[in-house]
């Protein structure tokens, strides 16, 4: 008996998906096509396009499935220091990867000159997740773990250091980093909270 449709069309998709990061490790982001990502994984080229219309949607979907939500979302142990220490440090391992790095790196840099891929993932990662991890500050506020604030803002203020090493200084992103950043955070400051200010 011959596979069903649904799972030749998983089995597909995860090839592409592995062509894709394969490819990139051996080959670095820039240097990867669609093309070759169709001939690594033996799938035809317009089912490739037909699924990802980009190089940069290819990548990001290639992202979220191999590091999932334990990546964007916060954890929840009812305590805030260790939940921000933990996912901070998860996300300086995946940052510091060189795979995972370079290709965070290049769907960013992608989304800079591609409006659609910078929708996808303003709608896939920040608006499907800000939400859950904003109550997650929000609770830690009510409890009296977090000062007063916006918790977009300490949102940002977490990962946006990340981000400045990353793409800008090229300074090593390391746990002792990530822990600072949350000292900071949750024992130093007590941002503003702009509804005072109305």
């Amino acid at each position: 008996m011959s596979p069903q449709p649904a799972n030749r069309t998983a089995r597909s998709r995860d090839e592409i998906l592995r062509a894709a990061i394969d490819l990139c490790a051996e080959r670095g982001y820039a240097a990867v096509t669609m093309e070759a990502v169709a001939a690594r994984s033996k799938v035809g080229k317009p089912t490739v396009y037909r699924w990802w219309p980009s190089k940069g949607a290819l990548f990001l979907d290639a992202l979220m499935d191999r590091l999932g939500e334990r990546f964007l979302l916060y954890p929840d142990t009812g305590d805030i220091d260790t939940d921000l220490r933990t996912w901070l440090r998860t996300l300086t391992e995946v940052f510091a990867d060189e795979r995972h790095g370079q290709i965070i790196s290049g769907v960013i840099g992608s989304a800079q000159l591609d409006t659609g891929l910078a929708r996808m993932i303003q709608k896939q990662v920040h608006t499907a997740l800000a939400a859950v991890n904003r109550a997650r500050l929000v609770k830690a506020q009510e409890a009296g773990q977090l000062g007063a604030g916006d918790p977009a803002l300490y949102d940002d203020m977490l990962v946006a250091p990340l981000w400045y090493r990353m793409l800008v200084t090229g300074e090593p992103i390391t746990s002792e980093y990530a822990d600072t950043i949350v000292s900071i955070l949750t024992h130093q400051f007590s941002l503003p909270d702009p509804a005072a200010d109305g």
